[in-house]
This record gives structure tokens, sequence and C-alpha cells, in this order.
């Protein structure tokens, strides 16, 4: 069993003052992608609500179809900004081995600046985690609107 030293998960003194320029770049990214799922998540909902009024089969097929569109575009967004997470994460984690010109050991002071960066990456990982589960989400109830009309 591994014992966490600090507070539980991230210590985000610590990780914010040591981001690079690409890790702000990325998070501001990031950010943008976040609050793009949740209006499209909620635009989805809203527009799945209002489907249920219409009687014209082929603007509902026609409606679904572009939702199904848009969502796997989503998803794409998503993983493309994965990529570029792991791209500014290796580039982050090359900054763990520049130590300072001391007495101290140089070892534990790498592994020291690595625990900050993978704390930024666990914090990371958890928001993709819950973005992949909000368009997973929205393309699960889609794809209930798309076989509720045989489509």
């Amino acid at each position: 069993m591994v014992m966490m030293r600090g507070r539980f998960p991230f210590e985000w003194s610590l990780v914010w003052d040591s981001l690079s320029h690409f890790a702000w770049i990325f998070l501001i990214l990031l950010g943008l992608v976040g609050v793009y799922t949740v209006y499209f998540a909620s635009v989805v909902l809203v527009r799945l609500r209002s489907l249920r009024t219409l009687q014209n089969g082929d603007s509902i097929r026609g409606t679904l179809a572009l939702l199904k569109h848009r969502s796997a575009n989503l998803g794409q967004v998503i993983l493309a900004v994965a990529y570029f997470w792991g791209f500014t994460f290796f580039f982050q984690i090359q900054g763990a081995f520049y130590t300072p010109d001391n007495n101290r050991p140089v070892g534990p002071m790498v592994f020291s600046n690595m625990r900050i960066d993978f704390s930024f990456a666990a914090a990371v990982f958890l928001f993709f985690l819950v973005l992949h589960s909000v368009q997973w989400f929205v393309s699960g109830r889609i794809g209930t609107a798309a076989r509720r009309l045989g489509t």
C-alpha cells in the first residue's frame, strides 16, 4: 500500500509554479474543449427532447444524423487534445532533470520534480475521463433516439 504525504491528491501550489508555456497553452485549450463539450451536451439533450414532439420522420432523421456527426467530431477533438497532452506532458517532464548546482543529491530532486509533473498529469487525465464520459453519454443518447426511430 502506498502512502501519500500532503493533501490528496494534488499539490496545486507546486504544480502551478512549475508549468511551462506549453502547459499553459494546453490548459487554455483544454478549458475551451471542456466548455464546448458541456455546451454541446446541453444542446444535444435539449434538441433530443424537442424531437419528441415532431412528427416529420425525415427531419428527425436529418437532425439525428447531424447530431451523430457532431458527436463524432467532438470525440475526434477530445482525442486530438489528448495527443497534444502527450506532447505537453513529455515536454514538461524534461524540466524535472534540470536541477540547481548545489551539494544535494540529484536523484531525490529529480523524483521530487517528477512528482509535481505526475500530479499535474493525474488531474489532466481525470479531466479527460470526465470529457470522454460526457461525450460517451451524449453519443449513447443520440444512438438511443436513432434506434427508437428505426434509423
